[in-house]
């Protein structure tokens, strides 16, 4: 497949980020999946949802298996996978079959900057998706690694690229819910790709116990939307968590986590975020004030789709007057006014009263 995303031709050596010892759930080393179209490399990651492996294909070139493995509902007996009990059984079933549903909508995308799925198929009572291996590393590991990974130029071409996979994505009518720095792999032309659709749900998607199932959230990158079960997800969602892993890129930090934004906001404190706009030099006119404006905790206030972000960058980078550049807020000043709050009263005491219950109880995330 031409762009960014490579196989291996050579097999000698295994890439150095398999892990061949892998966990208790995982499939072994040698074992084989289609027929012997795919033999199993190594373990990679494993999620709520699933686990990835390194293969080969019957081609000799090197790929990503991701095998649907939701471990609440499921467990392994030797290579079959099955429901941990009778209780399970229907969710399951349901979850392998939404699994395969939205791979086969993800094998239509294709986009230099998306990972292309070659294959969707089933096997050990359970399915699977061959994914193109990436040769590189996730943003994430690359920010762990440098305080100063990129350059400015390089995060608003960066950030271009995402918000083209990202709005290519939404115009097939699939939401990602789950953008945040370890599932984009920058390849070894430094060129990013969104990994990892395994939360990705068809836009306007019921709410199912499957679909709430496959929620994650992940502070300081996840909306305050994704904490509550069965609120209203749209694009913005996508680009509020898009926004926080670009603060993440130029700040070097996640900003604050949105459950406790909205919650303070509810009860009339600052907003704890800290705009970008103002604060670094060497980025086009409304680029920051475009990042700040994505992550608003309000749906309502945010951008609403990545065309209209691309178009703020484009007027930018020409000079041209930005529609979304606004007056920053200070740091730690009060984002709202009394009467855009009061309006939304409802909405977010609501919210915020989730966000208590959770703090006490503990119940912040599913984590992976």
């Amino acid at each position: 497949m031409p762009g960014p995303t490579q196989t291996d031709p050579t097999l000698e050596e295994e890439p150095s980020n398999a892990d061949l010892d892998g966990f208790g759930d995982d499939l072994k080393e040698g074992t084989q999946l289609l027929g012997g179209q795919y033999t199993i490399l190594g373990f990679l990651n494993s999620g709520g949802f699933g686990i990835t492996y390194l293969a080969k294909d019957s081609l000799e070139r090197t790929v990503v298996i991701k095998e649907c493995f939701p471990n609440a509902l499921c467990r392994r007996s030797t290579s079959i996978v099955r429901a941990r009990s009778r209780k399970h059984q229907v969710d399951f079933r349901s979850f392998v079959s939404s699994f395969v549903e939205e791979a086969r909508s993800l094998a239509r995308l294709v986009h230099p900057n998306i990972v292309g799925v070659h294959q969707v198929f089933e096997d050990n009572d359970t399915a699977y998706m061959a994914i193109d291996y990436i040769n590189g590393k996730d943003l994430h590991d690359v920010l762990e690694s440098t305080d100063q990974a990129f350059t400015p130029d390089e995060i608003v071409e960066m950030l271009k690229k995402m918000l083209s996979a990202v709005e290519f994505i939404h115009q097939a009518g699939i939401l990602h819910r789950d953008i945040s720095p370890d599932n984009i792999l920058i390849d070894t032309t430094g060129n990013p790709v969104l990994i990892d659709f395994g939360a990705a749900s068809e836009q306007g998607a019921q709410a199912t116990r499957v679909l709430t199932g496959r929620r994650v959230v992940k502070d300081g990158y996840s909306p305050q939307e994704f904490y509550l079960t069965g609120a209203e997800q749209s694009p913005s969602s996508d680009l509020y968590a898009l926004g926080a892993t670009f603060y993440h890129v130029i700040t070097g930090k996640a900003p604050p986590e949105s459950q406790r934004r909205l919650a303070l906001v509810a009860e009339g404190s600052p907003d704890p975020y800290e705009p970008l706009d103002g604060r670094f030099p060497g980025y086009p006119p409304g680029f920051l004030a475009s990042i700040d404006k994505a992550v608003r905790v309000l749906s309502k206030d945010r951008i609403a789709t990545a065309a209209d972000w691309l178009e703020v960058i484009r007027k930018g980078e020409a000079g041209e007057l930005d529609p979304v550049a606004e007056p920053a807020s200070a740091p730690g000043a009060r984002p709202q006014t009394q009467g855009a709050v009061a309006s939304n009263m409802g909405y977010i005491i609501g919210a915020g009263t989730v966000f208590v219950v959770a703090a006490a109880f503990g119940l912040w995330s599913m984590t992976r």
